[in-house]
């Protein structure tokens, strides 16, 4: 039994939208996970930073996750701020302040880095820390691309036993991040 084209196409953008998550309603929003390779990717690019910044009782975890494939440019035209931060972040937002020129976000990272850096670890050079900060910073924008929206975010997680933690959303013209920050002694 053969079937007619017309019918078998409809069928095949049904399970696209119920399975694949490609249609949402929204043309700039794919609703795919990333390939997970760029979380890895910021995983490895990660493990320096987070050893220099760790001590016998400080453990650093820095997470950029999830990532999702978007249009960037009409998502950041068209969602209202709150959304964009809601797109992935999961937990209840406190507070989110946008990143003014969005440029300066490795600042506002360099800033967090140091916040979380133990008090009585060892002594990591500020020069070192912040070069190891730039590199990864440099390390994410060569995964995402340019960040072209970047805000940083404050949430308390029911449950959650860090000590210290820092939320950024970042948003390319091809993805949409959440990388967290988290220190706990």
């Amino acid at each position: 039994m053969r079937l007619h084209a017309e019918p078998v196409a409809w069928l095949r953008r049904l399970i696209d939208t119920l399975f694949m998550g490609k249609k949402t309603g929204h043309s700039y929003d794919r609703a795919e996970p990333a390939d997970r390779s760029l979380q890895s990717a910021a995983a490895n690019a990660a493990l320096l930073l987070e050893e220099t910044m760790s001590a016998t009782d400080h453990a650093v975890s820095i997470d950029l996750d999830p990532v999702i494939e978007l249009d960037g440019e009409l998502f950041i035209r068209r969602t209202p701020l709150r959304d964009r931060i809601l797109r992935v972040v999961a937990e209840p937002v406190l507070n989110a302040v946008a990143i003014q020129p969005v440029s300066r976000w490795p600042e506002h990272l360099r800033s967090a880095v140091r916040r979380m850096h133990p008090p009585q670890g060892p002594p990591a050079c500020d020069g070192v820390l912040d070069a190891l900060v730039d590199d990864y910073a440099r390390n994410i924008e060569s995964l995402l691309g340019t960040i072209r929206f970047a805000a940083q975010v404050e949430i308390r997680p029911e449950g959650y036993y860090a000590n210290i933690w820092d939320d950024f959303v970042l948003v390319s013209r091809t993805h949409a991040a959440r990388l967290s920050l988290n220190a706990a002694d």
